[in-house]
């Protein structure tokens, strides 16, 4: 898998996001989320690459236009947890206009970013005042799986980490 050709950021007020994508032949990726998550990806498929990349520039200039600034291609930005716009899933509408670049901005300081997730699927639970969401993905022999979970308090947070680590460490987890 390739790394991430675009890489954009939108930071005003409290909202602190990243959206980045690619395209592989007719194959478009999109990940986007909370700065310092891995976020959410997308996969469409297209008929061909011409339409894959014509989507890819269409979604770009979309991001550049709302405010979204380059912070360089590769992978920098993620680690996991979803983004509340609706506004960053893929679409199919035609646009030829070609992408235009924002003036450059001081550079954010520097994050530790994992390498891309290979794709796989995004399940979500909500029960009550708790909500689950996993990505779970199949790489060869490797099964990777990462949830966040949010609760209506801090209080109600600490108690199911305080509760999850003591069932995994009955189970044999070690810190480390």
């Amino acid at each position: 898998m390739s790394d991430w050709t675009v890489h954009l950021e939108f930071e005003e007020g409290t909202s602190s996001k990243f959206w980045r994508s690619r395209v592989e032949g007719r194959t478009l990726y999109v990940n986007y989320g909370k700065i310092v998550t891995a976020g959410q990806t997308q996969v469409k498929d297209f008929p061909s690459p011409e339409l894959a990349n014509k989507e890819y520039d269409k979604l770009v200039r979309e991001k550049r236009k709302k405010g979204y600034v380059d912070q360089g291609g590769g992978g920098g930005g993620g680690g996991g947890g979803g983004d509340d716009d609706d506004d960053d899933e893929v679409d199919d509408d035609d646009d030829d206009a070609p992408p235009t670049r924002p003036a450059p901005r001081p550079a954010a300081p520097a994050v530790a970013v994992p390498p891309p997730r290979p794709p796989g699927i995004r399940l979500a639970l909500e029960t009550g005042s708790r909500k689950v969401e996993t990505y779970l993905s199949l790489d060869g022999k490797t099964v990777r799986m990462e949830s966040v979970e949010t609760y209506a308090s801090p209080e109600a947070a600490k108690k199911a980490h305080d509760r999850l680590r003591k069932m995994l460490g009955g189970e044999g987890y070690k810190e480390g």
